[in-house]
């Protein structure tokens, strides 16, 4: 990591503190789930022990939004030591948990730690930053996340063998480590003026009703699904009347930034089913292989571009790369109904990972530029909450329709709604003007 190309505003200990702040959020979702069968072993928890998952990606999804938002409120240094301290005291329950019970505790804190941890810390660079450096930084972010990712799974399977309760005790020190890093670097004073507050109303229909929608979702309640419905409707009426809200008004009225986030969302709905159930469909067609393998292209791909393609939308713009992700969505569930077989599959999971990562990094930074200095923190946010719930979304989507009609419908209406991305996607700027914004913005920077 050479140090020249480390903008001095950001500074190498910086980079890699909020750097190892996000990792330490995709180590704890890979690290767990190879232990599950051996946890609810010891427990005899049956299947309750699958909400040391769902439990995880509930508190981790449903609160990115109250830290992005207190990040714009705050400044940076009580954020993030705040993430930091609430993840470290999630870590220590879940380690030392006499119970199911409190394990399960302990998953649900560490993921409200979690869910300040990724955006928090990509907000913090993007504060820092011109539009050039960003999407530079976006190098480090990616190859990082991508060594953590395939090493969680391998590390928690190892420990298998030895005691569950590592998969926590190996996080602490990279906690500890990210702290030290940080450790006087961070900004004390709040960026914006003190005479903004809290939105309270939007924060409590915003947990309510993304909690009820992944529960509607997930267990097929009906009554949850509506209720979850009328609540993030409520949010959006709420968040348009009022200057300062939660999702502030600003965010909601830019077409660019509501067109970002779509895509996003409907990316994410088809890469993480198709990332939670290609292995499922490979097991079925090639029992002998081992079926995590049909998955290493997604991941690789989703990692290797998205590392660049920051860089490569300043160039060609996002909206090209918008559409080409839409298509290659599109083929890659197409793939799988057309045919289950084993080389299907593989193709099915190059599509899914070039068409998330030629997209993702882009229309996160899309996002970052297009937003009032204010509000960077909530746009960042707003961006990695729409993604995630889109990728939770359509597991569990995908599931129902797995079990009730079998392969061809699952597949055929991931499909439909990929190619439905193709309409935020036309609404992206123009390559020219994505990039009169960015010269506007990195003169603002600048002056």
């Amino acid at each position: 990591m050479a140090g020249s190309r480390i903008p001095a505003s950001v500074g190498a200990r910086v980079l890699i503190g909020v750097i190892l702040t996000g990792t330490l959020s995709v180590l704890d979702s890979t690290l767990v789930v190879p232990l599950l069968t051996t946890i609810g072993a010891q427990f005899d928890g049956g299947s309750t022990v699958s909400w040391l998952v769902a439990g995880y990606l509930l508190t981790s999804t449903v609160t990115i939004p109250l830290w992005g938002r207190w990040l714009d409120l705050r400044g940076e240094r009580d954020v993030m030591w705040t993430a930091l301290a609430v993840f470290l005291v999630g870590t220590v329950v879940s380690m030392t948990a006499p119970s199911l019970e409190i394990l399960i505790l302990g998953r649900l804190v560490q993921g409200v730690g979690a869910g300040g941890l990724v955006p928090v810390g990509q907000a913090i660079l993007a504060g820092r930053c011109t539009s050039a450096e960003r999407a530079r930084l976006q190098i480090y972010y990616n190859v990082s996340y991508g060594v953590a990712a395939g090493l969680g799974p391998l590390i928690g399977g190892a420990l298998v063998s030895v005691s569950w309760r590592w998969a926590f005790a190996l996080i602490l020190p990279v906690i500890v480590l990210a702290g030290v890093l940080l450790l006087g670097k961070l900004h004390e004073k709040p960026r914006v003026a003190e005479s903004r507050h809290f939105d309270g109303v939007g924060s409590a229909l915003m947990i309510s009703g993304l909690t009820l929608l992944l529960l509607g979702i997930e267990r097929g309640w009906g009554l949850a699904l509506v209720s979850g419905i009328v609540l993030i409707a409520l949010l959006v009426w709420h968040s348009l009347r009022r200057k300062q809200g939660l999702v502030p008004a600003s965010l909601l009225k830019s077409r660019t930034i509501v067109s970002a986030v779509f895509v996003a969302l409907i990316i994410g709905f088809v890469q993480f089913a198709m990332l939670t159930y290609l292995p499922l469909l490979s097991q079925e067609s090639a029992p002998d292989v081992n079926s995590g393998i049909v998955v290493i292209p997604l991941t690789v791909l989703w990692m290797t571009l998205g590392a660049f393609t920051g860089i490569l939308a300043l160039r060609v713009g996002t909206k090209l790369l918008a559409v080409l992700s839409v298509v290659l969505a599109a083929a890659a569930a197409g793939s799988v109904v057309v045919s289950t077989s084993y080389p299907s599959l593989l193709l099915s999971s190059v599509c899914i990972g070039a068409a998330a990562g030629l997209v993702l990094i882009p229309v996160l930074l899309l996002c970052q530029h297009a937003a009032p200095d204010e509000d960077v923190g909530a746009a960042t946010s707003f961006m990695v909450l729409m993604r995630n719930f889109g990728g939770a979304a359509g597991a569990a989507v995908v599931a129902v329709l797995l079990t009730d009609s079998g392969v061809g419908l699952a597949f055929g209406v991931l499909a439909v709604v990929a190619l439905l991305a193709l309409i935020p996607a036309l609404f992206l700027p123009s390559p020219r003007a994505e990039r009169q914004l960015l010269s506007m913005r990195d003169n603002e920077h600048h002056g």
